[in-house]
């Protein structure tokens, strides 16, 4: 486990870099402790070096202490506070050269999945290399190495594919990639531009944001090394299961209509509001948590067989996308974490673990892979409805009907009767969500970011969807 130390001559900096970072961490994988600025109101620029050793003491239960540094006296003050160590905390610490915002918050996303420190470090010192690479420029000669210095040693082999997947590695062909693997002996790293990761965890493999014509590497070692790298290239040859046909990876097999018009039916998506309850058994609490995360798991397994049957694969796909995400033991034991820690119960954990994650997904630039917060918010509440014992449903209707709510889960859309439903109308929501993909596919008109023009839409209105100019019109 890594943690890390920002060291910077302003305390205004040092904080707003810290507040960047805790943005990025899921769970507990890496703590920050700041040194910014030195106790002088006149003259409050500067760094100090025993503000350094207690801000790296605060942090040094851990394997390794990271300390990232802006400019000039910060190198000389961390110097300094090596000295002033006792020695065996100064032997955890490394110093790193990297750019002190990008550096640390590469490093914080490295170091928070349980990276070991030279790879932190690498991730922290190519951090730049996105920049870059969005300006035009030439890649830093660190990027260029980054691979081979991230094997632990000579016999790691790798092969590197391009991604045709029109929306690159998402959720689904991600699923795909993490099983396909999982059965091989074999340390492995995906990398791109010099960012690795483990390709165990669908979570962090989604969120390289390996887009179409990207380069993908995988880097393996071990007794099955050459198999791994031969089924992961069989692999990308297959689009990572995708069709790749008309330059989208979902066919549409209902044509949706341009119009649609109907009753408004206000739906609110299931999402109980988790406040911080003290537990007394926090072992009783990771076994709910555990249950309910399995009875999801079923749902999902359902969801996939339903739409299988009534749909097509591409929308099966989806949901064997989501229980793959969902199975991911990191998620587990991140709540499970925050559970012993806090002593609070199953829900508010699991609400804080998988919201972070969304938030990630939010954060992202790919607006593609932004859309799969929803994804994540509907796990969310699918596990949190068997925590707490309530249910949700939307009822049948008898006469054509708009669904008109803020957003809307994959789930529930899949279970909609679409001789009743006739188009859904959101205020906020994507085009490219998988909400979206599904109601295309069952001809539903989709209406989305329509903002405060909901505000005016009552139960009950009569309501026309127009599709094409993605409006809704009011009657009256």
């Amino acid at each position: 486990m890594v943690n890390l130390v920002i060291v910077s001559h302003s305390a205004q900096l040092g904080e707003g870099v810290g507040a960047l970072a805790r943005q990025m961490l899921m769970g507990d994988g890496c703590k920050l402790a700041i040194a910014a600025g030195i106790d002088d109101p006149e003259n409050p620029i500067g760094t100090d070096p025993i503000k350094v050793m207690e801000a790296i003491e605060s942090v040094a239960d851990t394997d390794h202490v990271l300390v990232m540094m802006d400019i000039g006296s910060a190198l000389l003050s961390a110097e300094t506070a090596l000295d002033l160590l006792d020695p065996a905390i100064a032997a955890k610490v490394r110093l790193c050269a990297a750019p002190l915002v990008e550096g640390t918050l590469a490093a914080t996303v490295s170091a928070a999945a349980g990276a070991d420190i030279d790879r932190v470090i690498n991730d922290a010192m190519n951090a730049l290399d996105a920049k870059r690479e969005q300006l035009g420029l030439p890649s830093s000669s660190v990027a260029k190495t980054a691979p081979a210095e991230l094997s632990p040693d000579a016999d790691a082999r790798s092969v590197a594919v391009t991604v045709k997947n029109p929306n690159g590695i998402h959720v689904r062909p991600a699923s795909r990639l993490v099983s396909t693997l999982s059965g091989f002996n074999a340390d492995m790293w995906l990398e791109k531009n010099g960012k690795c990761v483990v390709p165990d965890s669908l979570n962090q493999i989604a969120l390289l944001q390996v887009r179409c014509n990207d380069t993908l590497r995988l880097i393996a070692k071990g007794e099955q090394a050459d198999a791994a790298l031969a089924a992961f290239k069989q692999l990308a040859a297959e689009n990572f299961g995708e069709s790749v046909e008309g330059g989208r990876a979902e066919s549409i097999a209902v044509p949706v209509p341009a119009l649609a018009t109907g009753t408004a039916f206000c739906h609110t998506p299931f999402s109980p509001q988790v406040t911080h309850r003290p537990t007394a058994d926090v072992q009783d609490e990771q076994q709910r948590l555990k249950a309910a995360i399995q009875r999801t798991l079923d749902d999902l397994s359902d969801l996939t067989a339903l739409a299988e049957e009534k749909y097509s694969a591409d929308i099966a796909a989806i949901f064997s996308g989501h229980h793959t995400l969902l199975d991911d033991p990191e998620l587990f034991d991140m709540a499970c974490d925050l559970m012993r820690e806090e002593q609070c119960s199953a829900a508010y954990a699991w609400h804080n673990v998988l919201r972070d994650l969304s938030q990630q997904y939010l954060q992202l630039d790919d607006p593609y892979l932004q859309a799969r917060y929803i994804d994540i918010e509907d796990l969310l509440s699918r596990t949190l409805q068997h925590l707490t014992g309530e249910s949700a449903h939307i009822p049948a209707f008898i006469r054509p009907t708009i669904l008109v709510a803020d957003v809307i889960y994959p789930s529930t859309v899949l279970q909609l009767d679409p001789l009743t439903i006739k188009g859904i109308c959101l205020r906020a929501g994507s085009e490219a969500s998988h909400s979206a993909i599904i109601a295309r596919e069952m001809g539903l008109c989709w209406v989305c970011q329509q903002g405060a023009t909901l505000d005016a839409i009552k139960m009950g209105d009569a309501l026309t969807l127009d599709g094409i100019a993605n409006r809704v019109i009011l009657a009256g």
